[in-house]
């Protein structure tokens, strides 16, 4: 009966670490920037910024138009992967006009400041 209460007392130790483990791990995430049709100016689209690969999934995705928020933004549901990282979706409708600057801008807590990405309209 102890050796069976060890046992236990080891696997809930076990689980624990490995809990404590699981949150303290910080992974920086991969960012796609990408229109959801092919580009043709002057004709709507949308913009999507597909987030994935981060922990903690405390995020913030913000897309931007000419360095202001985009409106009409869409998020996704917060999904997770087999590794246990974060993957999110978000998306606005949109008009590319060649002279316009479209972005994605991401803040984590892996980041030292918030990163910047830019739709390249030929990707």
């Amino acid at each position: 009966m102890e050796r069976v209460l060890k046992g236990q007392v080891l696997v809930l130790v076990l689980v624990l670490v490995a809990l404590v483990g699981l949150s303290e791990a910080k992974e920086a995430p991969k960012v796609q920037v990408y229109s959801r049709y092919p580009v043709e100016f002057g004709t709507k689209n949308f913009l999507n910024c597909y987030v994935e690969g981060f922990h903690p999934p405390k995020i913030n995705i913000t897309l931007l138009k000419n360095g202001e928020p985009m409106p009409d933004v869409k998020y996704s549901d917060m999904s997770f992967s087999d590794n246990w990282t974060f993957q999110c979706l978000v998306s606005a409708p949109f008009i590319p006009r060649e002279d316009d600057d479209y972005t994605c801008r991401v803040a984590h807590v892996t980041l030292p400041e918030p990163q910047t990405f830019k739709w390249d309209p030929e990707f």
